[in-house]
Parts: structure tokens; C-alpha cells; sequence
């Protein structure tokens, strides 16, 4: 199934439509940190931006890169801070004491 800008998932109202193009704005923003980080964040933490619905959300999830590597290799997984609002239907498929991974 695609996943990417301008495509709404049918199970989905406009509303939530709306949520996950927030997800995919932290998800762009993520992105680009990544590339802007590159290697030498070396094994230290990065804060990269909680990507949940919430487009207000301002908090940040502390992983290191190989950590972000491993979440985005599944294109439908965002990395959440624990207890953030997500989309019907997603999952926790991972979890710690401050975040989550869900996957839609």
C-alpha cells in the first residue's frame, strides 16, 4: 500500500487524513536531521522530533542514529513519545519508559 504525500488511506476520514500528514511532517523533519547528522553523531543520542498526530507537539525522542535506522527501515512505523495520540488502527509494535513505535 503507498504511503507518501497526497495519499489518503480509505479507511481513514478527512480528519484523520489530517493527522497523518502531521506524522509525515515530522517524518520529512526527522529525515532531514538524519542527513544533516550523518555519521558524525557517532553512537550518541540525537533528538529527533516525536511523530505523532498531534501538530502542536513539540517534544522530542532521544535515539541514536543506528536506533532511527532500525524504526524507518518498515516504512509505516513513526517513533512516538509514550502515551501520544495516534491514528486508528495503528499498533505499538515497540516500547520503552519514554517512547513508542507504531505502525500502521
Amino acid at each position: 500500500m503507498p504511503d507518501g504525500p497526497g495519499y489518503a488511506t480509505p479507511a481513514l476520514d478527512s480528519r484523520d487524513n489530517d493527522l497523518a500528514e502531521n506524522q509525515r511532517a515530522f517524518r520529512i523533519g526527522n529525515e532531514r536531521l538524519r542527513g544533516a547528522v550523518g555519521a558524525r553523531a557517532g553512537g550518541e543520542p540525537i533528538p529527533f522530533l516525536c511523530e505523532c498526530t498531534d501538530e502542536t507537539c513539540m517534544g522530542r525522542v532521544d535515539l541514536t542514529l543506528d536506533e532511527y535506522r532500525s524504526i524507518r527501515r518498515h516504512e509505516n512505523r513513526f517513533v512516538i513519545l509514550r502515551d501520544h495520540p495516534t491514528l486508528p488502527g495503528e499498533r505499538i509494535v515497540q516500547e520503552n519508559g519514554f517512547h513508542q513505535v507504531v505502525e500502521k
